[in-house]
């Protein structure tokens, strides 16, 4: 098991700044005491998630912690593969799935700031398919004769706040109408999606759906580059973000991190079958709301500017009152509570552009402040910046269910109780 005994962890925490370099790419370390953090707390963090892997829970995973820009803990346990005893990396490469969107909500928010488009445009003015779109009477029933007139059209602003009225990609009415496949361009996947009757009015209620991917088209029209030549150029060259991308080139695949399903019957691991255009391909399909790929050092470094108001290492990608804006809850309280499950709504979080954000930290069930913003991925990832404390958090597993053993919540619980300032 590719672990790091807890005497050596505890003395590498205790280490001074100066001491500690940081890898190709990572924010610069320093040292926990001198960033507020505990090192004997922290070594209880790592100790937690390497049982998950010594018990072989999962196959293995990367965590990192950062405040005030320097990290405080990054570690890497477990494999990448377990049948091919191939060691995780502290950059192992991540499908970060649903952490996409707040790349694209940063992409998207950048047009706007230029003045090339505007929140309250509709999307029918670069999409005109979008233009007079027809809702389901009743959802539910999706009966494709049964349907009326949208009372209003969708606008840049509900594609990045879930509110457009569309489904989730992976949804049974998008499902049953072939909506979604990674071999259409986003262009072809767009005009699927307009094919569909709404299922509510845009603007009316919070449904987790494919709004976000659509946002990469708009962004695509309006920019005139593909998508991913969009984000290298604007976010992912100027961030340093060498490691992120719609997909794992030939000369990284080592450093991808497989996928595993947890058995309901007996917990065991078994590797998820591949995509029909595996992660390891390049596909016609850029989804900006779930099709990213990135390493825990390369995350850090995004949230990392956003809590610095847009800016990192003297590279600007947004403007501090865009990211003020970005970060704050948009929906309204009349549609609040909600949830990707909405049996199990979010009691303590609204929605920002693209991210989920604190708004009631009384009502959280674990510690974290009003303000706090991030999201997590259906295989297991998660993240979250606190510009109350300064600090950024991000954990990376791949497993299925992402919820199979907690793992994010006990992290983001510890980390909060390893800060002593």
């Amino acid at each position: 098991m590719n672990t790091k005994p807890t005497l050596l962890l505890f003395c590498m925490l205790t280490l001074s700044a100066a001491s500690l370099a940081a890898p190709d790419g990572s924010l610069e370390r320093g040292s926990p005491e001198d960033l507020g953090f505990s090192a004997p707390r922290l070594t209880l963090v790592h100790e937690m998630l390497a049982q998950h892997v010594e018990d072989g829970r999962v196959a293995g995973l990367v965590a990192g912690v950062a405040r005030h820009g320097k990290v405080v803990y990054l570690e890497s346990m477990g494999w990448n593969q377990i049948e091919e005893d191939n060691s995780m990396l502290e950059n192992s490469l991540f499908q970060i799935r649903s952490m996409s969107k707040p790349i694209t909500a940063a992409a998207a928010m950048q047009l706007v700031e230029q003045g090339k488009m505007k929140l309250d445009d509709p999307v029918s003015k670069y999409i005109p398919s979008f233009a007079e779109m027809q809702v389901f009477l009743d959802p539910a029933a999706a009966d494709f004769s049964q349907t009326r007139s949208a009372r209003h059209e969708m606008t840049i602003e509900d594609l990045l706040l879930n509110t457009a009225g569309l489904s989730h990609r992976f949804g049974a009415l998008y499902r049953q109408n072939e909506v979604r496949s990674r071999g259409d361009t986003l262009e072809e996947l767009v005009e699927k999606v307009t094919s569909v009757p709404l299922i509510g009015d845009p603007g009316e209620q919070w449904v987790y759906s494919i709004s976000i991917t659509v946002l990469g088209r708009v962004i695509e029209l309006v920019s005139g580059q593909k998508f991913d030549a969009y984000l290298d150029e604007h976010v992912y060259g100027p961030l340093k973000m060498t490691d992120t991308a719609f997909y794992v080139s030939e000369e990284k695949a080592q450093r991808l991190a497989r996928a595993y399903r947890v058995s309901s019957e007996d917990r065991s691991l078994s590797l998820l079958p591949q995509m029909a255009i595996p992660i390891t391909q390049d596909p016609p399909l850029l989804e900006g709301a779930a099709g990213i790929v990135s390493s825990v050092p390369d995350y850090l470094r995004f949230l990392q500017a956003l809590l610095n108001g847009g800016e990192l290492d003297g590279e600007r990608i947004l403007q501090a009152g865009t990211v003020e804006v970005m970060t704050q809850n948009h929906i309204p309280e009349g549609l609040m509570p909600f949830g990707t499950n909405p049996n199990k709504p979010m009691l303590d979080r609204g929605w920002g552009y693209g991210m989920a954000v604190v708004v009631d930290e009384t009502m959280s069930a674990y510690g974290t402040n009003n303000g706090e913003f991030g999201w997590s991925g259906s295989l297991g990832t998660f993240s979250w910046a606190d510009p109350v404390s300064g600090t950024s958090v991000v954990i990376m597993l791949q497993i299925q269910p992402s919820d199979a053993y907690n793992i994010a919540s006990k992290f983001k619980a510890m980390v909060h109780q390893s800060m002593i300032d």
